[in-house]
């Protein structure tokens, strides 16, 4: 029957607490626990400090192994192929025979040349002689009729002093007179024939000379067009393909040979408009071939992009005599992405439309707004921070700007 007594008693003391639960001070006390501030927390982060610098990457790219004196060599001539004195792959000197051509009928046409010059040479000294001799000859006669004229003058003079004293009779003067008239006439017929004679000369040995000058001209071509029956080198190279055979008719200005000069061998690479920048005149970058490499060494780039969007960039290659003309090889080089601060990747973070960093500074994160210049692996580019900031990375979860912070 005791548990019946004790309920009473029970009651009471709930109701007890009921009222206290609702009275002012236990209102206020609870109050004053919903307002009280949470506890602060400290992070703990890893910094790493930005610092000026260059973001590149490793790129590669095709190449074609080319030679600036890459000679399809033709022949000057035409004719049947005699012999090819050289073979694929030799080496040869500038001037030495590739290909050498039937010269029969060129052989033929130089020993007529040369007939001819001779006729032509015995024409002109005998012109020239023929010349001389009659020279001579007239002279004599325009000699001789000058003293023949000077003693008729005399003779006709005497006879005109004879006459006026009665010394000598008409008759005797007239034949006197005759006579000088006879000399004149004798003289001027002498000099006309050695002007006659001198201008024959002036035709006849100029004609001669013609003659001789165009028959040394036929000489000289027919020996030209027989050395052009020898296809010869026209530089020192390797003879990279022999294009025809012994027996084949070529043709004048067909290619019998195909001639490199190896010292001539360049890399032609194409790349991008923007890795253009770092592959100017004097870089040097790796070239692979066969499991081979290579240096090569930029000598020109125009910078300027071809129908295929690449720029097409020329280099020299370090014992580049051995590869193949032709052949592809693989250009592998640093292009420059861009200047700025370097920092991690996962220092970087994306919000609203920003990109930023928390920058640990008197024991708080403090947030920065960044702008990415390059990115290239785990590294990024920016500005929009100081040389030497102290930049949290990686980023703890939850971190706030102006969140406590200590460094590891």
């Amino acid at each position: 029957m005791k548990p019946q007594k004790a309920a009473p008693f029970a009651g009471l003391l709930l109701s007890a607490l009921l009222l206290a639960s609702c009275s002012p001070e236990s209102e206020t006390k609870a109050n004053d626990l919903d307002a009280a501030p949470p506890k602060t927390t400290t992070l703990s982060v890893r910094t790493v400090t930005a610092q000026t610098g260059t973001l590149t990457a490793q790129r590669s790219a095709s190449a074609t192994i080319q030679a600036e004196r890459d000679s399809q060599v033709a022949t000057q001539s035409s004719g049947t192929v005699q012999s090819i004195p050289v073979s694929q792959g030799e080496a040869v000197a500038r001037g030495d025979v590739l290909v050498k051509l039937d010269d029969t009928g060129q052989q033929q046409a130089l020993e007529n040349a040369r007939l001819q010059l001779r006729q032509a040479q015995i024409g002109l000294t005998q012109t020239q002689q023929t010349t001389t001799q009659a020279t001579g000859a007239l002279q004599a006669s325009v000699t001789s009729a000058q003293a023949a004229l000077a003693q008729a003058e005399q003779s006709a003079q005497s006879a005109e002093k004879l006459y006026d004293l009665g010394g000598i009779s008409l008759a005797d003067l007239q034949a006197a007179r005759s006579q000088l008239a006879q000399a004149q006439s004798q003289l001027a017929q002498a000099r006309n024939a050695l002007d006659q004679n001198g201008r024959s000369a002036q035709n006849s040995v100029p004609l001669s000379q013609v003659q001789l000058d165009t028959a040394q001209a036929a000489v000289r071509q027919a020996e030209e067009n027989l050395r052009r029956t020898a296809v010869r080198a026209p530089f020192a190279g390797t003879v990279a393909d022999v294009l025809t055979e012994v027996g084949e008719f070529a043709g004048q200005g067909t290619p019998v040979v195909r001639l490199v000069d190896p010292g001539s061998v360049r890399a032609r690479v194409g790349v991008p408009t923007a890795d253009a920048a770092a592959l100017t005149e004097g870089v040097k970058f790796n070239l692979t071939y066969g499991g081979k490499s290579y240096v090569a060494t930029v000598v020109d780039s125009s910078g300027i992009a071809g129908q295929n969007r690449l720029v097409p960039i020329t280099a020299t290659i370090e014992g580049g005599q051995e590869l193949p003309v032709g052949a592809t090889a693989r250009a592998s080089y640093r292009a420059k992405l861009g200047s700025g601060l370097l920092i991690p990747a996962g220092a970087l973070q994306v919000e609203g439309g920003e990109n930023a960093v928390y920058v640990a500074r008197n024991g708080r994160a403090e947030r920065e707004v960044v702008q990415v210049v390059a990115e290239s692996g785990n590294r990024v580019a920016v500005s929009g921070l100081q040389s030497g900031d102290a930049v949290i990375s990686p980023l703890p979860a939850g971190v706030q700007d102006g969140a406590k912070v200590v460094v590891k």
